[in-house]
């Protein structure tokens, strides 16, 4: 795709990738009509990936406003229980609206997360586990509930110099790969997408460790799922770690997910972003999966993080 204008939008392809494309030129305080048909075509037209870069950094409205392009806001995870939460004790009868009210008489935006290793007012250092700074997994956000949220979006605050780099991979590109005989064996099976742990490796707050993948809690979802907005079919996996293909003995579900693994995560399906401090990317969790490389525990790093609600998972047709 060449180089394209429209509504004062500058669209590029993404460097090295054969998916993803760069926006430049919005101004988030004011998206127009024509800016959003701009967007979603480049949406379709570019499998599911883009970068939104600003010379400067957004507000938490600016964020939203863009958040809403693609759909209805959803809350961050982890600060609603049942949402990446466990239900501490004493809050089994508060429902979402008394939580929302209470974290806002708190000072604290519901639909905004933060992630990184600076304390989001002071941007001070703060102490943070050291499995934060390693590899993180391959992943589609909040896989573990029954409806996962269509799109992320993740806008650079505070970034490293060098590591911290942030890869997404096409699953879309994954199953049009897939042999007959090993998308004709996934076609009818579900993988539950575990909760305990997030991205990092770091157990999500009131979670334990289960006995087993078998044992672990999460969601159910189909391996091969359809994407409404494109016709597109994808793999869908969530996390490896727990992750139990619903039905099989413990052995034949840890090969079978192995060998889809190693099929989805191939490097013609995958894309490396590194970023810029004021960029925002959005990318559909329906899609693709997405992992953080790794960074040095002396730098500094920290994001905000937007989503959209999600719609009920559609398995693919035989």
């Amino acid at each position: 795709m060449t180089a394209t204008a429209a509504a004062t939008l500058s669209v590029q392809p993404l460097e090295n990738a054969q998916f993803g494309a760069e926006i430049r030129g919005l101004n988030p305080a004011n998206i127009t009509a024509e800016n959003k048909q701009t967007i979603w075509d480049t949406y379709r037209d570019r499998h599911g990936l883009i970068c939104f870069s600003f010379d400067r950094l957004l507000d938490a409205d600016e964020l939203h406003a863009l958040t809403s392009v693609f759909g209805e806001n959803e809350y961050a995870p982890g600060i609603i229980n049942g949402l990446g939460k466990a239900t501490p004790k004493g809050e089994e009868h508060l429902t979402v609206d008394e939580q929302v009210t209470k974290l806002r008489a708190g000072g604290r935006d519901p639909y905004l997360a933060y992630i990184g290793n600076l304390d989001p007012k002071t941007l001070e250092k703060q102490n943070t586990p050291g499995k934060f700074f390693g590899e993180w997994e391959w992943h589609t956000d909040m896989s573990y509930v029954e409806v996962p949220p269509t799109f992320s979006l993740l806008h650079a605050r505070v970034i490293p110099e060098d590591g911290g780099d942030t890869g997404f991979c096409s699953q879309v590109m994954a199953a049009k790969a897939l042999s007959p005989a090993m998308r004709a064996r996934a076609q009818s099976l579900k993988v539950k997408h575990d909760s305990t742990y997030g991205s990092s490796g770091i157990p999500r707050p009131g979670m334990t460790a289960p006995a087993s993948p078998v044992e672990a809690i999460g969601y159910p979802h189909p391996i091969l799922r359809k994407i409404p907005s494109t016709g597109d079919e994808a793999i869908f996996l969530g996390r490896r770690t727990n992750g139990y293909v619903m039905g099989l003995p413990l052995d034949e579900s840890e090969a079978l997910l192995d060998e889809l693994w190693a099929h989805s995560t191939q490097p013609q399906f995958c894309y490396q972003h590194k970023w810029q401090v004021g960029q925002v990317v959005v990318w559909d969790n329906r899609m693709m999966l997405h992992m953080r490389a790794p960074f040095d525990e002396t730098k500094a790093r920290f994001m905000w993080r937007t989503q959209t609600k999600g719609e009920a998972v559609v398995p693919a047709t035989a």
